[in-house]
């Protein structure tokens, strides 16, 4: 009996001892959890701030492009005082907004060169890399491989070089405040050829280094010569102008990218190859929030909608633009063309 009861006292202080350890191991999963979930809603957060800052940035940008616009027409002292209050309200938002990459390890060490790059070049074309949808990366890597797989874009950088195009171009894309990136729009458009003709289409013939339509030359201020009807080079349309046509498409560019588009890039391009009226009639069908009116909404909602020839558009002209920010890491024997030139002041 007594070793009965000695044993009965035993099992019963090993089961307390084992539902004590328990109860702690449980305490601490609780705990553990709570400051995981905790640390997940924190992060949560940041990056919903982080798109917020971003978008801000967007819209503080447009308005910077239409308050110099606007000074210059009126020369006014007003707009010029208030330019400069935009500047430092968006000085201040870029400071958060790199805070906020840094503290959330968007770049982190697990990330290729190749893969940041793309990153940071979605940034410059205004679409955030924090929330950049899965997959795009892969998609960009394929359209890499098709510039890989030519000497097109090596040769094309050549000529812009030894014709002396790049200064102005960036020139003029500056002037409009617009990303230096731009640039690779007229790469895809016609090889940078000051005398390249398009097919006839319902809309006319494209001609010159931009592509221009006659009714959008003329709407920029272009005079189109008279064999707008043939597929061939008119030295009388301004539309085969270098300089001219090039100031006309910046200020193109810079009207798209500042209405509907709301500073995002991609949807930028899409409106130049397929038309901004067909592509501007999606982008309004979309939440006015400008986080949901980017490329990457306009994708993942209207894909089917979107030609297959103005995707590949958008993407190699991305892809170019990436390449050009790095060529030795891609393959390519020539220098970054956007530092290669100094931008004329």
């Amino acid at each position: 009996m007594m070793v009965r009861r000695a044993y009965v006292e035993v099992r019963n202080k090993q089961r307390m001892t084992c539902g004590i350890i328990i109860g702690l191991v449980v305490l601490l999963l609780i705990a553990t959890g709570g400051v995981a979930w905790y640390k997940h809603s924190q992060v949560v957060e940041q990056r919903k701030l982080a798109a917020e800052v971003f978008y801000t940035m967007r819209a503080l940008e447009i308005d910077l492009i239409k308050l110099r616009v606007e000074s210059e027409q009126r020369k006014s002292l007003e707009a010029k005082k208030h330019i400069d209050a935009v500047k430092g309200q968006k000085k201040k938002l870029e400071q958060s907004y790199d805070q906020y990459v840094e503290s959330l390890d968007v770049y982190h060490k697990g990330l290729s060169e190749k893969e940041k790059i793309i990153m940071r070049v979605a940034h410059r074309f205004g679409e955030g890399e924090i929330n950049m949808p899965d997959g795009f990366v892969e998609e960009v890597s394929g359209f890499i491989a098709n510039w890989q797989s030519s000497e097109r874009l090596s040769r094309v950088i050549r000529r812009a070089k030894r014709q002396g195009y790049i200064p102005k171009i960036l020139e003029a894309l500056s002037d409009e405040d617009l990303p230096a990136q731009f640039f690779y729009l007229a790469v895809q458009e016609s090889n940078l050829d000051y005398q390249a003709v398009g097919p006839p289409t319902q809309f006319g013939i494209a001609k010159g280094m931009w592509q221009f339509i006659p009714p959008t030359a003329e709407k920029y201020g272009l005079r189109i010569g008279p064999l707008k009807d043939e597929a061939v080079v008119d030295l009388l349309d301004e539309r085969h102008n270098f300089d001219k046509a090039t100031r006309a498409a910046a200020s193109y560019l810079r009207d798209i990218y500042t209405t509907d588009a709301q500073a995002s890039g991609l949807p930028v391009m899409a409106s130049y190859n397929w038309g901004e009226g067909r592509v501007v009639k999606l982008i309004q069908a979309m939440p006015e929030n400008p986080r949901e009116r980017n490329f990457w909404q306009l994708i993942s909602d209207y894909r089917e909608k979107v030609p297959d020839e103005t995707y590949d558009y958008v993407f190699s002209i991305f892809t170019a633009a990436v390449i050009g920010e790095n060529p030795h890491l891609f393959g390519f024997e020539f220098d970054n063309p956007l530092l290669m030139a100094e931008t004329p002041k």
